[in-house]
């Protein structure tokens, strides 16, 4: 299907679209500083903006199963697009309530298209699905990375508002595109319905219960840590805006590069000792960012966070899916629902950790736990992949 000139096309469309995704995913973060400046937040309320974001996400995530069962890839997508450009651009207006809706609505496009084209490539690559996965996240990536710097950056020059309309404009233009296009989309292969009792009694093994726990940890966890760092850096003292803005950048740039040479790193030592490694960097990480009193040490704890983090999740679901063979496709919906909770939750317990302690080097305790957290848990999952050995 790929190798037809339309289907290149769209494939090429839905990478750039990714790169746009990327930046709007991890803008939140960014321009929290700005946010709470604007409507007088304090800790606790700037991170319920993180809940609003990632419940519009779940949302949207369930929504993007049933509308490509129903109708397809294409109209998911479409709305996506065009919910997600106007979210965007509304962002830059004034008033609390229409900042509120214009992030659940972020939220909700995310959720109907990160699914929808993740799915989409697959089964436009069949027999090449892991290579067209792993490039379409690294598009993801450079949104991710470039995102934090730019957006601000514009803020400077052309105004907050028209900031966010360059990255709204751009994805009205995909969204179009994509709509416009003739190629034919392929059917979403639909997945063996599962009873509700073998559902469960797949879910009640200590390995299923322990992989769900931390894959809510290890989310929040990367959640927690870009969403918030920002505002932290800003905090440490005079600082240019470039400095904050420069420091959530770095942190998805070690999440990026820690994907990137996972796959070399896996030449020399097992996936699971490969995972705790990279657990004890990131705690290490997120223990220089708790402690630095300046913005050189921080910054460098920030990207051996991201580093250490990079392998935890994709290692994890390919063991899992390894683990369950085709029992996996009815578990993981769940563990990404649990992705999106933690990602809702451990930034919002930041917030009000900060703002009843008064000081956000408080909140950043909440990460720095789950880093812990995570060393335990897979210390157990280990354990109980050996005795099933």
């Amino acid at each position: 299907m790929v190798g037809s000139p339309r289907a290149s096309q769209v494939v090429l469309l839905l990478h750039i679209g990714f790169v746009l995704i990327g930046i709007v995913n991890t803008l939140l973060g960014p321009i929290l500083p700005l946010l709470s400046a604007r409507w007088r937040l304090d800790d606790a309320g700037a991170g319920a903006l993180f809940v609003v974001q990632s419940a519009g996400a779940i949302v949207g995530s369930a929504l993007s199963g049933l509308l490509i069962k129903r109708f397809g890839f294409l109209p998911p997508l479409v709305a996506g697009f065009g919910l997600m450009a106007a979210s965007t651009a509304c962002l830059g207006f004034e008033p609390w309530v229409m900042g509120v809706l214009s992030i659940s609505g972020t939220g909700l496009s995310l959720g109907l298209t990160i699914p929808t084209i993740n799915l989409l490539i697959s089964e436009l690559n069949i027999g090449r699905r892991a290579a067209a996965l792993n490039l379409l996240n690294l598009a993801w990536g450079v949104g991710a990375v470039s995102g934090p710097v730019l957006v601000p950056t514009l803020s400077r020059s052309v105004g907050f508002t028209i900031a966010l309309l360059c990255v709204a404009a751009p994805l009205i233009v995909i969204g179009v595109l994509v709509r416009r296009s003739s190629v034919v989309l392929p059917v979403a292969v639909k997945a063996k319905e599962a009873t509700s009792s073998g559902a469960i009694r797949l879910w009640i093994t200590p390995y299923a219960l322990l992989t769900a726990a931390l894959v809510f940890v290890n989310i929040g966890t990367e959640s927690a840590t870009g969403g918030w760092i920002a505002s932290y850096v800003q905090r440490l003292g005079p600082s240019s805006q470039l400095s904050w803005a420069v420091a959530p950048s770095l942190f998805w740039a070690g999440l990026l590069t820690g994907r990137a040479t996972a796959p070399f790193v896996l030449r020399g030592i097992r996936e699971t000792r490969m995972v705790l490694v990279g657990m004890f960097v990131a705690l290490s990480g997120l223990v220089v960012i708790r402690l630095g009193t300046t913005i050189e040490p921080v910054l460098i704890g920030v990207g051996l966070a991201g580093l250490g983090l990079a392998p935890v999740f994709p290692t994890t679901i390919a063991l899992f899916t390894e683990r369950f063979g085709q029992d996996a496709s009815r578990l993981t919906g769940t563990l990404f629902i649990l992705a999106g909770l933690g990602a809702a939750v451990f930034p919002w317990l930041v917030g009000l950790a900060s703002s009843h302690y008064g000081a956000l080097r408080a909140g950043l305790v909440v990460p720095l736990v789950g880093g812990l957290v995570m060393i335990v848990l897979h210390a157990a999952i280990m354990r109980t992949l050996q005795s099933r050995k």
